[in-house]
Order: structure tokens, then C-alpha cells, then sequence
């Protein structure tokens, strides 16, 4: 006799697919289980599904991390019951500090098999705390509960999402899915065996969603009018560029055409979008580098704007205290680590910045010719700097600059946090293409960065490039996987320990340091490599490396190029090429 249980589990999961895609949510990223088996069934049967499965709980959380931040659409994260849940935290921290749209599906025993000792059955009520936008504990289904409050459940979920994460706990009860025999097509599992009100029909014959919704972030004509009067009236002004999402080119645009109007001058993070691509006499290149050891204190900026969240930078976040400061962010969270207060604008920077940029077209520019004049001497000198100064030695900084050089249109970069993410941003000056950019800077963690390379990469519609360390490739070694899939380039830094410490004082400490925070592991990724089906190689010197990159970067086969460095080495460089800039603007 057919299951009433099993029809009703593959129906609310029907509806809640069904529903997603309505949204225009196509994309999803799985792990194997049992209890989230109605999910992947209804999934793997809509005709617009796109969907992955991916053995690590943990790496297909990143993968819709990097799909959501590269679209701004939530992606599906389905997950089953127990632990699997625990591993996609990472993930969902950083999407919730970032603000990157995420829509976990997540699997569950139903209620009375809780708190009874029940095989893999945690407390999944409200596991991921505040870092999720909205959480809803869903009943096991039934034809009791009607499938309108079902779909206005979903379209909520929907709604919230768009701003991080929002959990959907799905519980089912056993058995979890009609036998072959006894599955109904999809159209007579949407309709249920019971009648449907008007308005479900209505749904049913459609393919709206049951619930829409409207999403603006845009400010008022007045507040875009103070913004340009404020930024008018400074003398010195400055626009920042955090870590934003958007087209490349538009975004630099749009901020070069702003410090135009306005007088002012650009620095774009690494994160910006806008930081790699042609260069130009108001974008200040690597502002961290110039900012070393106070070379630059006598042209402090008295206002500075910054659009997207705060800079890879602390000597940028930290500098020109005096000055009066606006943000513009999306994010509903303080963003002042300062403590310096200031104008705080709850909007979505880009669109800040495209809209700025369009309506002050016919606006007569400010003069500040001295401000900007003594900047095009410090971009110059900059200039001359990373002209002179980098020798031919296969170098960590090195490493960062030459494959920033050789990206090219189709591809994506996606730098991992702690040393790598610092080097591209201090040393890596203008580039023959701007390609769009991922970083985890949200909680600045390095587990999940290739999967989120993969993701960013699935909703760019290009080709992943990474640079990691080697640590944070220890972290997400099954995700090597993913990447041969995608024909990725991976550039690991490998100086067998963490790096980033050395940059700290704790490296005094001599009998201390190394075993606990140098911590070598004595790894390389050549059987790794090969075993995820990606070529690999090491090169010797600097010229083997710009060999081995151009041919990575041309061939379709995924690549892992694994560059070892020393620890103690890569600090002495970049002391060696930080005092050389202070000197150079200095004198």
C-alpha cells in the first residue's frame, strides 16, 4: 500500500524547489545523506535545476558562498541531519557577516525523535545562532498544515536571504520516499490528493511566485545631494574603495569620475573589484605599501568616503584619524573599528557609487589641483618603485605580482586570507585586465577557499584562479576535486607553516614560536595534486614560475603550481621592499 508519509515528504519538497526557482533560484549544492533524500529527489526532477553534489558538507557550503557573492542570488545549500550541519558554520558565518544571499535547506528527524537518543539526531533548532537572518523550524509535512502556508514560508526565506543566510530546518519522517513504482509525476505531486483553493490553483497554472516582494537600497535624492555637498566642501578629500561586488569597470568608473567632480583621489582594495585593471593618475596604487612607516602623514585627507566594507589595509583603516569619515555599506551592522563615528549610510554601495557618478555629470569640477597633484607624485614614485626594486627571485611578493600580471578575461581570482590576500594588496599595482575578485575577508578565516573559488567562479561564468597558502589548502584539500572539474589554476605558497605569524611578535619568542605558531607540517601537494586528477609542478626560480603560469593559464587542464618559500625569507623581503618606497617618497 502506498506510503501517505513518503508522498507528503516529496510533495513539500516539490513545493519548496518549485518555489526557489520561482525566485529564480536554480543553483544548488549538496552533500550525500538520507534524511535530505525528498530535497534531492524534488531537486534532481525540476527541469531547471542546476545542481552538485559534493561529498564535504563543509566545501559545498563555500561552494554556495561563492555562488551567492558572485550573483547576489541565494544558491541552495541541502544538507542531511546530525553534523553534516556543523560543518557548513565556516561558511555560514562568513556569508552573514559579509551579507551574501544563502538559503540552507538542512534536513531533520522530526520532532518526537529528539532529546530521545535517536541515531544522529542533534539540536538542529537554531544551531547557526545570530549568523543566520531568519530561522524556521518546518514541521514534518503533512495534509493537515496547508501547502499556501508552506509556499509563504519559503517566499519569506526568500525574502531574507537576499541579505545572508536563512535556514529552513526541514524535518521528514520515515519512510523518506515513495517506492519507483508509486512516485507521482511532479505536476500531481504539487497538486496533492486533497482539493486546492482558488488561490493554489491559481499558483499551480502559473509560474509566479505565491508571494513577491520588493527590494530597494537605494537613499533619497537628498541624502545622494549631501553626500556630493559634503565631499564638494572638503579640501583634501579621499574615496576608498572596500571590498564590493559589481563589474569591474564600472565600479572604477565610476569612482575615478567621482574624485574628478569632487577633487579628490582613489585607493581601491584588493576586494573592490576595481583594484586590478588600466591604470589611471588619480588611483593611487598600493596605498599599504606607500602608507609604511608614516611616509605619507603630510597628506592626510581631512574627509574620506568609503564605499563596501573595511580594507585588507590596517595602516589604511588606521590612518587620518582627524578626518571626518562616511560609509556606505549594505550590511545592517556598525562599521567603525576605530571608534571614530562619522556618517554611516545603510545602502548598497555600488549602487551609491554608479548613482553619485550618473547624476553629477553636468557638475563643474572642484579644483583641488594641489591635493591631487601631490598624489600623482606619490603614484609615480610608487611607480618607479615596483619598477626598481623587485629582483629576480622567486619571493612570496613576487609570486603575488606575477600572476595578477598574467590574468586575462574569462577568469576569476580568488585569494585566500592571511599573507596571500596582504601581498596582491600592497604590492600589485595596475594590470592589463580587471577580472572580478573573491576574498573571505567577512570573518578573514582560511578554511573553504577553494570551494568558494569554485562557486565565485560558477556564478562569474569564468574560469577559478587561486592563490592560497599552503595551511589553508591543508583545510580544504577535497575541494582539489572541485577544481579539476573547473579547469582551476591553483598557486599554492608553500613555506610549511604559518607565514603570517612570523609578522608578529610572538616570533621573539624563539623556543615558542616554531612548534606552536610556525607550526611546520613538512607537506607538499604533489600526490594531492595528482590524486584530485590536476597536474602539478614546482618551480625552481622565478622564470620556471612565469613558464609554468603561462602555461597553466592557457591549457584547459586544471593546475596546481606549488612555490616554496621560507618564512624568515619572505619577512626580510618585505621589510627590504617596504623600506625601500618609505625612503624613495621620503626623500
Amino acid at each position: 500500500m502506498p506510503s501517505p508519509t513518503a508522498h507528503n515528504n516529496l510533495r513539500w519538497a516539490d513545493l519548496i524547489i518549485e518555489e526557489c526557482v520561482r525566485f529564480g533560484i536554480t543553483r544548488i549544492y549538496a552533500s550525500p545523506g538520507s534524511r535530505s533524500t525528498a530535497l534531492i529527489l524534488a531537486a534532481s526532477r525540476h527541469p531547471r535545476i542546476e545542481m552538485q553534489m559534493h561529498v564535504d558538507e563543509r566545501a559545498s557550503a563555500f561552494l554556495a558562498l561563492g555562488y551567492g557573492r558572485a550573483t547576489g542570488v541565494p544558491a541552495l545549500w541541502i544538507t542531511t541531519s546530525g553534523t553534516a550541519l556543523a560543518n557548513g558554520y565556516p561558511a555560514v558565518v562568513e556569508a552573514s557577516m559579509e551579507a551574501v544571499p544563502m538559503l540552507l535547506l538542512t534536513a531533520d528527524r522530526p520532532v518526537e525523535l529528539r532529546d530521545t537518543d535517536a541515531n544522529q539526531t542533534i539540536q538542529q533548532e537554531a544551531m547557526f545562532g545570530r549568523y543566520v537572518r531568519w530561522f524556521v523550524d518546518l514541521p514534518a509535512p503533512t495534509v493537515d498544515i496547508s501547502a499556501e502556508w508552506l509556499l509563504g514560508t519559503v517566499g519569506e526565506a526568500v525574502r531574507r536571504a537576499q541579505d545572508g543566510p536563512v535556514q529552513l530546518n526541514c524535518a521528514f519522517r520515515k519512510p523518506l520516499h515513495p517506492d519507483p513504482a508509486d512516485t507521482l509525476d511532479r505536476n500531481a505531486s504539487l497538486r496533492g490528493h486533497s482539493g486546492a483553493t482558488p488561490r493554489f490553483e491559481a499558483w499551480l497554472r502559473g509560474s509566479a511566485p505565491f508571494v513577491s516582494f520588493s527590494h530597494a537600497d537605494l537613499p533619497g535624492t537628498d541624502v545622494l545631494s549631501r553626500i556630493d555637498s559634503r565631499m564638494r566642501a572638503a579640501s583634501r578629500p579621499l574615496i576608498v574603495l572596500g571590498r564590493l561586488r559589481g563589474a569591474p569597470d564600472a565600479i572604477r568608473d565610476a569612482a575615478l569620475h567621482l574624485a574628478g567632480a569632487w577633487g579628490g583621489v582613489v585607493t581601491a582594495d584588493i576586494g573592490s573589484q576595481a583594484r586590478l585593471g588600466r591604470e589611471h593618475d588619480l588611483l593611487i596604487p598600493c596605498i599599504d605599501a606607500a602608507l609604511y612607516g608614516a611616509a605619507v602623514d603630510h597628506l592626510q585627507p581631512d574627509c574620506i568616503i568609503q564605499f563596501g566594507a573595511s580594507p585588507v589595509s590596517r595602516r589604511l583603516n588606521e590612518w587620518a584619524p582627524a578626518a571626518e569619515r562616511i560609509v556606505v555599506d549594505h550590511r545592517p551592522r556598525r562599521i567603525d573599528p576605530q571608534a571614530r563615528g562619522g556618517w554611516r549610510i545603510l545602502a548598497d554601495a555600488t549602487d551609491v557609487l554608479a548613482h553619485l557618478a550618473t547624476q553629477r555629470t553636468e557638475r563643474i569640477q572642484v579644483d583641488r589641483a594641489e591635493w591631487q597633484d601631490a598624489w600623482r607624485t606619490v603614484s609615480r614614485q610608487v611607480r618607479e618603485w615596483e619598477a626598481s626594486v623587485f629582483s629576480r627571485l622567486l619571493t612570496e611578493q613576487q609570486t603575488a605580482r606575477q600572476l595578477a600580471a598574467r590574468l586575462r578575461p574569462g577568469q576569476s581570482l580568488t585569494v585566500a586570507s592571511s599573507n596571500p590576500v596582504r601581498h596582491l594588496d600592497t604590492f600589485v599595482l595596475a594590470t592589463d585586465h580587471a577580472v572580478p575578485v573573491s576574498c573571505n575577508r567577512g570573518a578573514s578565516g582560511i578554511d573553504g577557499t577553494l570551494a568558494t573559488a569554485c562557486g565565485f567562479a560558477d556564478g562569474t561564468g569564468t574560469r577559478p584562479v587561486v592563490l592560497i597558502g599552503d595551511l589553508a589548502l591543508l583545510h580544504d584539500l577535497t575541494s582539489l576535486g572541485l577544481c579539476a572539474a573547473r579547469g582551476a589554476v591553483v598557486v599554492v605558497i608553500n613555506n610549511d607553516g604559518g607565514g603570517i605569524f612570523s609578522y608578529l611578535p610572538i616570533r621573539e619568542h624563539t623556543a615558542a614560536f616554531e612548534p606552536w605558531f610556525g607550526t611546520p607540517h613538512g607537506y607538499g601537494f604533489e600526490h594531492a595534486a595528482r590524486q584530485f586528477g590536476l597536474s602539478w609542478t614546482q618551480p625552481a626560480d622565478l622564470d620556471a614560475f612565469e613558464v609554468a603560469l603561462e602555461k597553466a593559464l592557457s591549457a584547459k587542464k586544471a593546475t596546481l603550481i606549488e612555490v616554496r618559500t621560507d618564512r624568515q625569507a619572505n619577512l626580510d623581503e618585505q621589510r627590504r621592499l617596504l623600506g625601500a618606497l618609505r625612503e624613495r617618497i621620503a626623500s
